[in-house]
């Protein structure tokens, strides 16, 4: 018999950011969540994913995965998340569980209405309430089903997405070998370079170290982090090198750049 139940839902905006915990966290529920303003960086330890979510972007994440999903500007950000037991969901609605990761959305509004009833839902302690939210869940991921879905390599051709889609998984390498991602993909580097720049406006390396600048960015604003621990994870093995780097892309220092973060968001 499946469980008809929903774990939790809620949804996340600035006022209550200060009571939302930060960093590396793993559920014993499936987690999934819609980004629906502002920015945040997502970590998938077990895909080595590191990436921006921007709005509107889903991004979903099995039981027991460890991950990170933290706000850039806790004055923007807000979320709406769900937790729900995986075997109920893939039992009761078969093909509907999205693919874990990250996943870019057209338009959250018509699962809004959704969402709000679910955690509405969730708040009551009765079966016909728990039932409601099970089938509003099914709404939703249905809803989600339905739309367009892609990411940001959305309108790129085959071997361009193919090269996107390996940039942002492997965020955390010091450097990709281009040549075998061409490779992978049937072509030489030299037609995936010039077809990569005609598509982004940017060359191949400049978008990999364009993503590691906007992941860096994100990470600063989470104090918890430091700037040495920043440069490892983002595969800059010397910490100066990346602060160079990091202030000729930007016009800040890190130390700098996390010190205006600290500006805006302070109380006035």
């Amino acid at each position: 018999m499946i469980n008809k139940r929903v774990h939790s839902a809620g949804s996340v905006d600035p006022d209550l950011l200060c009571m939302r915990p930060i960093g590396l966290r793993t559920f014993d529920s499936d987690f999934l969540a819609i980004t629906i303003s502002g920015e945040a960086l997502f970590i998938f330890k077990e895909k080595g994913l590191s990436s921006v979510i921007k709005q509107i972007s889903m991004v979903y994440v099995p039981e027991g995965k460890q991950h990170l999903y933290d706000p850039r500007d806790r004055k923007t950000w807000k979320n709406y998340w769900v937790l729900f037991k995986h075997n109920a969901v893939k039992n009761g609605f078969k093909n509907l569980l999205p693919a874990p990761g990250i996943t870019r959305l057209n338009d959250f509004g018509p699962l809004e209405k959704h969402w709000k009833q679910m955690i509405l839902c969730t708040l009551e302690n009765n079966e016909s309430a728990d039932e409601h939210a099970f089938c509003l869940l099914h709404n939703i991921l249905y809803g989600i089903s339905r739309q367009v879905v892609t990411s940001d390599l959305n309108k790129k051709s085959s071997s361009v997405q193919y090269t996107l889609d390996a940039m942002h998984k492997n965020l955390r390498e010091a450097e990709l070998n281009f040549e075998n991602i061409a490779a992978g993909h049937g072509i030489c580097v030299n037609t995936l370079r010039k077809k990569f720049k005609r598509e982004t406006k940017v060359s191949l390396h400049q978008y990999f170290i364009g993503l590691k600048i906007n992941a860096a960015k994100i990470m600063l604003s989470n104090l918890s982090y430091n700037i040495f621990d920043i440069a490892g994870f983002l595969g800059f093995e010397d910490p100066y090198y990346f602060s160079r780097l990091f202030k000729s892309k930007t016009g800040f220092s890190p130390k700098k750049y996390r010190e205006s973060l600290k500006k805006e968001n302070s109380p006035e």
